[in-house]
Order: structure tokens, then sequence, then C-alpha cells
């Protein structure tokens, strides 16, 4: 009977384990060309999937602070993320990174080109 209900609880488990999402916290930079930082800060970030969701609290280069809300997707090892409702009132900006190669410690986390409306930025990502 005991070895029963061991062998159902981890069935259970087992089939439970893929649904079950994975939140983690991110700290990120953006950058406008040539490596000026604009913000820095955390992504709070939820991954189920291939489904990315979450929010930003970063922090503006002149001390001002910038959230936003996260939604996307991971295919192929590319994140497509939106970045909606910044509070600097950018529009329209969807970043697409990826895991950067290499090896030794430069080489972890993720770094892609956000496109907004009228600007380009590019996002760093360590703890992806």
């Amino acid at each position: 009977m005991r070895k029963l209900a061991l062998a159902t609880a981890a069935a259970l488990l087992a089939l439970g384990a893929p649904a079950m999402a994975a939140s983690q916290n991110w700290n990120v930079t953006e950058e406008r060309g040539a490596g000026i930082k604009e913000a820095q800060g955390v992504w709070a970030v939820t991954i189920d999937g291939e489904k990315l969701s979450g929010s930003a609290t970063m922090m503006l280069d002149n001390g001002n602070p910038l959230t936003y809300t996260l939604d996307g997707t991971i295919k192929d090892g590319v994140y497509t993320v939106k970045m909606d409702k910044r509070s600097d009132d950018k529009k329209g900006c969807v970043w697409t990174g990826h895991a950067l190669s290499g090896t030794g410690a430069q080489a972890r986390g993720l770094i892609g080109e956000v496109a907004c409306e009228g600007v380009k930025l590019i996002v760093r990502a360590a703890g992806a």
C-alpha cells in the first residue's frame, strides 16, 4: 500500500513538473549606442515553457525610476520580449536577445537589441 502511494505521488509530481513556472531575477542594463548606460536594475522574470513574463524595476542614469512589464517567448534560444507600459513613455519596445557566446564569466547571460519607436537600445541581462 505504501509503495503504491509513493509511486502515485511520484507520477503526479513528474506529470506536474513541466507545468511549473520558474521565477528568477535578472540583473539588466539598458544601453544606448557606444555602450553608454541609460538604465540598470532588475527584471523579475517567470518562465513557463516557451513563455516569458514579468516586470522591470530599473533606475535611469539621471536617478529617476523606470518600470515596465515584460511579455514574450523563448524559441530556439532566441528571446523576443515586449517591454510594455514603460514609465519613460518609450513605445513599441521589443527586445530580441540571445545567450552570449564564448567561455568564462563574461560569456554568461544574454544580449540583444531593443527596437522602440524612434530609438534603439542594447539590453544585457545576467542571471539568465
